[in-house]
């Protein structure tokens, strides 16, 4: 997580299935706080904790081999380490780096050469190919739009105050 959302507040509660960071900004009087990512094997695993637990270092979150880790500015800074105001809500709900933006770039422009492929006259195996890649697609993009929904829904619900399920 980039140190500019940990400096607006930002707390990560988790990492979802696919590595992202599942954040809350509290409401009132938040801190500002550190991020640090570092990789977590088994062997490694007790070794880390040690190290990082008595700097004041929580795991918050992991992925693959890494692990998330967060602390409060405070913790290092003193008092310093509080917001005196929280920064306005963003507009956008999805950041993504140039990579992130032409991964699916890529992948919407190899989808969509499929059925381009398969009519070419490839026979049957094109044409399967093809059915398969555009069904992916529909897939994803109804993943997508369920997942955009609920986060929407969630972030509602904190903002009026009611955490139900």
């Amino acid at each position: 997580m980039p140190a500019v959302h940990g400096d607006q507040g930002r707390e990560v509660e988790s990492l979802d299935a696919l590595g992202r960071f599942v954040c809350r900004r509290a409401p009132g009087a938040a801190l500002a706080r550190e991020y640090r990512r570092e990789v977590l094997t088994d062997r490694r695993r007790a070794q880390v904790l040690e190290e990082l637990e008595p700097e004041g270092w929580e795991l918050c979150g992991e992925w693959l081999t890494y692990g998330c880790f967060k602390r409060s500015k405070a913790a290092a800074t003193g008092p310093e380490g509080g917001l005196g105001a929280l920064p306005a809500r963003p507009h956008g709900w999805l950041f993504l780096s140039r990579r992130g933006k032409a991964v699916p770039a890529v992948w919407a422009l190899a989808v969509l050469g499929c059925p381009a492929v398969a009519l070419a006259g490839l026979g049957l195996p094109g044409y399967t190919i093809a059915l398969l890649g555009l069904g992916h697609a529909i897939g994803m993009t109804y993943t997508a739009k369920k997942e955009t929904e609920k986060g929407r829904v969630h972030a509602d619900r904190a903002a009026a105050g009611n955490d139900g399920p």
